[in-house]
């Protein structure tokens, strides 16, 4: 531990540090067990998140499927969000300190304390120079009549007591051998660690002695240092829980080798089957903050993942999980009501969009709605589009991919319609904001280039943040708005690289789409064990991982782009084909596949997930 992060320690503290950094096993005893208080009582749950307020990713989405679920509010009396106040410090109106959704009930920014809670919060602000904001947000789902609440604690720790935070790491150190020193230049490890300590006594200041014990979760690596300060000193008033929403390990391994998921998850299967563990095929990898954190997952009560390839690459860290349950949680669906006379109004609108915007009106419509990043292995959309290409124009028909992604937010209605009446946005595009940004630039010439080579399937880059005549122009009908595109599509795409579960590639099933994922989806495994593994016409997965065995560790890690590509090339064959045979082009088959999709999402929605996981796990941790 570099010296001016912490106090100087005694020569016995430093080989506790060199003990504790060779593994990750506490040197502490371990704390005792207490049953749930009274009979009946409901949990008490706090979840440490970057999304307490805001849903960015697939965290509040998730968090959203908890908080409205029936299940979840029988079961849990109190929610207590917990993140870092971040750019909501900056906000003007001290009514959305806790965004738009939020209502505030105590703020020292703003000098609200409406509940008398300054006494309890004051002195633990003022030891740590944080600021708090607290009170409570809403989930509103009206299209599934669902509503939860849940109460919010943000903390601002742009400032911090210096002293207190290096004590704190100096602990981390002695007590898990975990080197702040190495990880504290970035943000995203620092702004936790700062976070974890007010974070634990504000809980302690906010519960009742009958809503102990509070069962804490870390989502993904954010929660850690508050998950270890819980082990450290909590008692038998914390149990732990880490959300698995990936496995950073293996997304870094999976996103960084041009092999990607035929390399990384061949090789994974491979080193499992004979014992071996991540650091033993790829090295050392604690330069990597979060793996260092996720490492160190075994020491809390329970582990959840989201997917089965999720729980693969966590039992692959080291040989300390081993015997460690990872519970699978996976992500629950939303449900859409759909007949065919819906069905076919939302086609109607999204097929006369594409003929004013292409020309021509498509027979089979196909989107893909993910964020323009590596994982999501967009290219091999264009590669079963390829395929599909020839056979189409002999059948007399065309199709159309829609690629919904944005890098660069949300267009506003003027951007959207200077762009339109320009150059023929979203058809055509321009380098620069308020069109191309990023990695849209890319996607933008690969769809271009496509075009070029192919008559009978075009595909459309919509830089934007959902869907509608404010967001994709004048072509589009005023109902055909996020929902309706989904209820619209014949098939979406989502055959990524590295997928920890997937909810966008599914949200079309109950719509009557065909939905194209891959092996590396955990979602891929949800759809497996609802079906018992019976393939249905609604799902179609692409294999990019070869067969165990066939290859050994050593030429495993040898394996190309070109390797890949080889792979994906065979497959999109494949599923080019099943598409053309599957897609289909009657209301007996339209109806057909939407009940079929609304058989399987009635299996697979937030109220199953959490009577077959979340629940069993929770009463295991507090008993």
């Amino acid at each position: 531990m570099a010296k001016s992060t912490v106090s100087k320690k005694s020569a016995s503290k430093k080989s506790a540090g060199k003990k504790a950094s060779q593994s990750t096993t506490r040197k502490t005893t371990s704390k005792a067990k207490v049953s749930k208080p009274t009979s009946g009582k409901g949990y008490t749950l706090a979840h440490v998140t970057h999304e307490a307020v805001e849903q960015i990713g697939g965290i509040g989405t998730v968090l959203e499927g908890l908080m409205i679920s029936p299940e979840y509010k029988s079961r849990v009396d109190r929610s207590i969000l917990i993140g870092p106040m971040g750019g909501h410090v900056h906000v003007p109106n001290p009514n959305l300190r806790l965004g738009e959704m939020g209502k505030v009930l105590y703020s020292s920014v703003d000098g609200i304390d409406e509940l008398g809670l300054a006494d309890k919060f004051q002195p633990i602000e003022w030891a740590f120079d944080v600021s708090f904001a607290y009170g409570t947000r809403k989930y509103d789902q009206p299209s599934q009549g669902r509503s939860g609440n849940a109460e919010v604690l943000l903390i601002d720790v742009s400032h911090v007591n210096e002293a207190r935070n290096n004590a704190f790491k100096a602990r981390l150190w002695e007590e898990f051998g975990l080197d702040s020193a190495r990880y504290q230049s970035g943000w995203d490890y620092e702004e936790y660690v700062r976070l974890a300590e007010p974070a634990y006594y504000a809980l302690h200041a906010l519960l009742k002695d009958e809503d102990f014990p509070c069962v804490l979760f870390s989502h993904e690596f954010m929660g850690m240092p508050a998950a270890l300060k819980s082990i450290m000193d909590g008692g038998d008033k914390f149990r732990t829980i880490y959300h698995a929403h990936e496995c950073p390990t293996a997304r870094r391994l999976c996103e960084d080798h041009p092999g990607h998921d035929t390399m990384f998850y061949s090789v994974l299967d491979t080193a499992q089957a004979k014992g071996k563990y991540v650091e033993e095929v790829f090295g050392n990898l604690d330069d990597m903050m979060r793996h260092a954190l996720v490492k160190r997952t075994h020491l809390l009560d329970g582990i959840i993942a989201v997917g089965d390839r999720t729980r693969d690459e966590i039992k692959f860290l080291s040989s300390d999980f081993d015997d460690k349950d990872v519970t699978l949680v996976y992500n629950g669906l939303p449900t859409h009501q759909v007949d065919i006379k819906l069905k076919n109004t939302m086609r109607g609108h999204l097929q006369e969009f594409s003929h004013k915007l292409l020309g021509f009106t498509p027979d089979i419509l196909m989107t893909h709605v993910a964020r323009p990043v590596i994982s999501k292995a967009i290219w091999r959309d264009l590669q079963v589009c390829h395929e599909m290409d020839a056979s189409l124009g002999k059948q007399d028909k065309k199709a159309v991919l829609y690629i919904l992604t944005s890098a660069g937010g949300t267009r506003s209605k003027a951007d959207v319609e200077h762009m339109c009446k320009s150059y023929g946005w979203p058809l055509h595009h321009k380098a620069g904001y308020p069109d191309l940004c990023g990695p849209e630039v890319e996607l933008a010439n690969d769809a271009a280039e496509f075009n070029l080579n192919h008559k009978n399937v075009k595909v459309v880059l919509v830089n934007q943040f959902g869907w509608g005549p404010d967001l994709v122009g004048p072509y589009c009908h005023e109902e055909l708005d996020m929902s309706g595109l989904r209820i619209a599509v014949d098939v979406e795409f989502g055959a990524a690289d590295y997928e920890p579960f997937g909810i966008s590639p599914l949200e079309p099933l109950a719509c009557g789409a065909i939905c194209v994922i891959s092996d590396a989806c955990g979602c891929e495994g949800f759809v497996r064990h609802t079906t018992k593994g019976k393939t249905v016409p609604n799902v179609i997965v692409g294999k990019y991982t070869l067969p165990g065995g066939s290859k050994s560790i050593k030429e495993l890690l040898k394996i190309t782009a070109a390797d890949r590509e080889k792979v994906e090339l065979k497959e999109a064959k494949r599923i080019a084909k099943l598409l053309l045979a599957d897609t289909p082009q009657t209301d007996a088959q339209r109806k057909k596949l939407i009940t079929s999709g609304t058989k399987l999402v009635d299996k697979m929605g937030w109220d199953q997930v959490i009577t077959d996981g979340l629940a069993q796990l929770l009463a295991k941790v507090t008993k």
